[in-house]
């Protein structure tokens, strides 16, 4: 599906904007440009999938009882007001209201040999190998009511009490014991001199150790939880930069967690809204400048459903191009920023939408990228998040089973290589970038102003290409990141923004 329109008006004087992606980092640049006030740019949104990716991995389902239709936001996309604060104030303006969800969660270990067997919603909270269970957040834990303590066994009460030491101690180090700066030749090989122009900071394992928070918290509390925000395995988060959780959990501190309320594709929608120039099933192959300043230009090869080439290669000529992909595939398509972008590590990740034996409901392929049904995420009562950690010795690494109303639950693991599960109803793979101190550098370093590079380093918008991303700013890898860098671009491109 390809619509090549041009302006309205007729105008040729637009400034023409290559977008690839259309997640929710290239969708909200196309939204801030197309609205630009002054009418200076024409946007191209170049995505190969056959629909949007903001809402890509998200279905619909029938129920087959009742015939009504049930959308799945995959993944749910949850936030609140203070570490997302930009991300809320478009969603303010956009007119997007939001619905407060609230989750009961469960800890349990599992074997490699049981990660096929799924609970059902009703044994969700007693399932095998659980050995934490509360309604509560864990800062919440110091204000468990009386009731609990009386009818509570002397071991749990001193299990919560433990843990509420020691969530108010992580919390306390995160707010007074900053993360240390570390000058770069300490913890950079001298080859890599792109990223010797900033200093860094500690990773999380370094500053775990150094608040002397216990391994067992950390170990069977703690990475559980973050490791899933971040879709990774545990040694993985423990590599992140401690400055990307100090701040997340500052900014998290006694927030309510929202998500979109009607769904993500509600967002999706409206950020594309009136863009004319959507060409989907389309892969970009190539971006590259033009000699002589004359703009950059863009390989694609059409495609069908599969993934297979339809057709022969096309270019164009863009005055400008966003990439809105991961840093892998930038460094794939734009030579230029492959030297700093090859660094930032990502890895796949799996989410698998389920449903218990008694659920009758069946998957609808919805015809177009704008889908239907009401969003399960959206409902009043609180739902059953059991983290599940295989310990083995090779690798330590958590699943979420997200239990749903109607008997669905949604799978997300850190990993390519899930094992079948009867009841499957959908199964979706997508990239999930990570974070490292070296590579948080590398990723400063090409987000610097453009023109601040030396030599021929790339930085973001020189050649009159930009990147953006969840990854694209210094914090951890999650919807903010998206709207900050889109925002960057519409800034060094002269375009106010509306919130």
């Amino acid at each position: 599906m390809q619509h090549q329109l041009r302006p309205a008006d007729g105008r040729s004087d637009r400034s023409r904007v290559a977008i690839i992606g259309t997640g929710l980092a290239g969708l909200t640049t196309a939204y801030l440009l197309h609205q630009d006030q002054q009418k200076r740019y024409d946007v191209t949104l170049f995505e190969q999938a056959p629909k949007f990716s903001l809402d890509a991995a998200s279905v619909t389902l029938k129920n087959d009882a009742t015939g009504s239709l049930e959308r799945v936001d995959i993944p749910p996309r949850s936030f609140c007001r203070g570490y997302y604060a930009n991300l809320c104030r478009m969603y303010d303006h956009l007119g997007v209201p939001f619905q407060r969800i609230q989750l009961i969660w469960v800890f349990a270990k599992v074997s490699a040999a049981s990660q096929a067997q799924i609970p059902v919603a009703e044994a969700a909270e007693t399932m095998p190998g659980s050995y934490f269970v509360y309604g509560k957040r864990l800062h919440e834990l110091l204000l468990i009511s009386p009731h609990f303590w009386l009818r509570a066994s002397l071991q749990n009460v001193l299990l919560t009490f433990y843990l509420a030491v020691c969530h108010a101690w992580f919390f306390l180090a995160c707010f007074f014991l900053p993360p240390r700066t570390i000058q770069p030749e300490t913890y950079l090989d001298v080859k890599h001199s792109a990223a010797k122009s900033s200093k860094g900071c500690e990773s999380f394992r370094q500053y775990l150790d150094r608040i002397w928070l216990p391994q067992r918290y950390v170990l069977y509390y703690l990475l559980p939880i973050l490791s899933i925000i971040c879709s990774c395995s545990h040694a993985e988060m423990l590599d992140f930069p401690a400055s990307d959780v100090t701040s997340f959990m500052k900014g998290t501190f006694l927030r309510k967690t929202y998500v979109a309320k009607g769904g993500i594709n509600r967002v999706q929608a409206t950020l594309a809204e009136g863009i004319q120039d959507v060409r989907l099933q389309t892969r970009v192959t190539k971006v590259e400048r033009v000699d002589g300043g004359g703009g950059v230009r863009v390989r694609y090869e059409s495609m069908q459903e599969g993934g297979e080439k339809r057709s022969s290669s096309s270019e164009q000529v863009f005055d400008r191009v966003v990439l809105a992909v991961s840093p892998n595939v930038a460094a794939a398509i734009f030579n230029p920023c492959k030297p700093l972008l090859s660094v930032v590590p990502t890895v796949p990740v799996t989410s698998t939408v389920l449903a218990s034996p008694n659920t009758k409901v069946s998957l609808v392929h919805e015809k177009s990228h704008v889908p239907s049904g009401e969003c399960s995420y959206r409902r009043g009562e609180a739902q059953i998040m059991a983290f599940r950690t295989t310990f083995s010795d090779s690798i330590v690494q958590t699943e979420s089973l997200h239990y749903l109303s109607g008997g669905l639950v949604v799978r997300t693991s850190p990993t390519a290589d899930v094992p079948e599960v009867k009841g499957t109803l959908d199964t979706s793979r997508f990239t999930r970038t990570l974070r490292t101190t070296e590579s948080r550098s590398m990723v400063q370093k090409a987000m610097e102003t453009k023109g601040a590079g030396s030599g021929n380093e790339w930085v973001n918008g020189k050649d009159n290409v930009w990147v953006v991303g969840s990854w694209c700013w210094d914090g951890m890898v999650l919807l903010e990141g998206c709207v900050i860098s889109a925002m960057r671009v519409a800034k060094d491109l002269g375009v106010q923004v509306p919130w």
